[in-house]
């Protein structure tokens, strides 16, 4: 079958038909289709009667399904499938537009003008942007998520249904129902079957669908080279760490489930269940579950080098950290250290901004910034790249401005292509001058028949540089 390329703008009908009548698993997130006859949009893998192809209509966002009065199918469910990747290794102005609204940028009454202003756009521009890229408003693409991410929590948990309103960054209970009855044509309490009155508020549970093969012992070994004590551990296969939600405090807890193709994930605080719609956008940028195997692996499988090294890493992912700010971080306290020493570094400086170990998460850079130097286990230089780099994230540490990082003194193309590729999940980074990625390569310089030869893995290299990193480790 022709591989649906993620990089071409519009969808190819044909290969679309032939997905969604073998139920392709490799499309699974890719399109979705609107069924003429019953007013439905389904995942492609959806397992009801297929629909002659005169009555589907094809769309590549499930908002965009919706928009256009089709209401999501109560059996395939699309608020599972995984998301659509970027369709180019560098991300348009509208594509990051849709990464922070998916990661609640347009919830609880924020603005679309403060949206336009964190992506250096006026807010008439970026409305532009999205009626031509996409067909529909920003606000549209922030209420489907929320709907999405509103009908996985009453299926899924058993959170009180105003638990589930806030938790979905809703406004209000009122607009919560009225949501949820226009979509599906039912109340929320009508798609439960059992009651909620004694469910607790302070923990959830969901799945979160990626496309088969995930290579789960990959990246959980990435993760434990990097852990930071005291702020994440591995428990029994599972990745759990504390993250900052606001004022309070929540465990992240992550499993793999191979038989269901998911990654579990469950939240815990001491208070309400709080705004999920960022730490499910946070986990799914972080454990890269967005990816599609089929797409890639064909493309990097043309090296011969990299070809050998898929033999026996299938499913490869690119993972990365918690935020942006994070992985600029470790980045740059990374410079010229071992792991080990990184480690130890960030846990200090953690230990220094938060005492407290039982409510200890990773700093932020503002954090950090007001540190004195006896906290700084570093050269002087880079402690002052530490404390510049405050000006380059946004305060929650969500966003990261490349090229303000770039101008930072003691930043170069090595960190920024790092930060690209771990904190923001860009499939194309490569840092070229990394020394494990040319030992890997059987090199010693950066030659120009080297640049060549890395140039035609765009623009997936992000993940050959995982394959030649993990090559190293065996």
């Amino acid at each position: 079958m022709t591989s649906l390329r993620t990089d071409e703008p519009d969808l190819d009908p044909a290969v679309c038909q032939q997905a969604r009548l073998a139920r392709d698993p490799r499309f699974d997130g890719e399109f979705y289709l609107g069924v003429l006859t019953t007013g439905i949009y389904c995942r492609p893998v959806c397992p009801a009667r297929l629909p002659s192809e005169q009555n589907v209509r094809y769309f590549r966002l499930a908002a965009q399904a919706a928009e256009a009065g089709f209401r999501p199918c109560l059996r395939c469910r699309p608020e599972t499938a995984p998301g659509s990747p970027a369709r180019a290794g560098s991300l348009t102005t509208t594509e990051r537009a849709v990464t922070l609204i998916r990661g609640g940028a347009l919830n609880h009454g924020s603005k679309l003008e403060d949206l336009a202003t964190r992506l250096g756009v006026g807010e008439r521009y970026l409305r532009k942007l999205f009626q031509r890229d996409l067909g529909l408003s920003p606000h549209a693409v922030a209420g489907h998520q929320r709907l999405l991410l509103a009908r996985q929590l009453i299926v899924e948990s058993q959170l009180p249904l105003t638990a589930v309103a806030e938790a979905a960054g809703f406004g209000s209970l009122r607009r919560f129902n009225s949501a949820i009855k226009t979509a599906y044509g039912m109340p929320p309490s009508a798609m439960r079957r059992n009651s909620d009155s004694d469910a607790g508020r302070s923990s959830v549970t969901l799945q979160l669908r990626y496309r088969p093969p995930y290579n789960w012992p990959a990246v959980l070994a990435y993760l434990e080279r990097h852990l930071v004590d005291e702020i994440e551990w591995i428990d029994a296969g599972r990745y759990v760490r504390r993250v900052a939600v606001g004022s309070d405090v929540a465990i992240v807890t992550i499993a793999h489930q191979e038989s269901g193709h998911c990654l579990q994930l469950s939240v815990t605080s001491d208070g309400n269940v709080p705004d999920l719609m960022p730490l499910v956008a946070n986990c799914r940028r972080m454990f890269d579950l967005d990816a599609n195997p089929a797409v890639i692996e064909p493309e990097l499988s043309k090296d011969p080098l990299l070809a050998s090294l898929l033999e026996s890493q299938r499913g490869i992912r690119s993972p990365g950290a918690w935020t942006p700010a994070e992985s600029a971080v470790r980045a740059i306290v990374g410079q010229q250290v071992s792991i080990a020493a990184a480690r130890r570094v960030c846990a200090q400086l953690a230990a220094a901004c938060e005492p407290d170990e039982s409510v200890r998460t990773f700093p932020t850079p503002g954090a950090i910034a007001a540190l004195g130097n006896k906290y700084f286990a570093m050269p002087g230089r880079r402690r002052d790249t530490l404390r510049a780099l405050h000006l380059a994230v946004g305060t929650a540490g969500e966003q990261m401005d490349l090229e303000r990082l770039g101008a930072l003194k003691g930043v170069g193309p090595w960190t920024t292509a790092v930060v690209s590729m771990r904190g923001m999940g860009d499939p194309d980074a490569f840092p070229d001058a990394d020394l494990g990625l040319l030992k890997a390569l059987g090199v010693k310089s950066n030659s120009a028949a080297l640049k060549t030869r890395i140039a035609s893995w765009r623009p997936w290299r992000s993940y050959a540089a995982n394959l030649l990193w993990r090559s190293l480790e065996s």
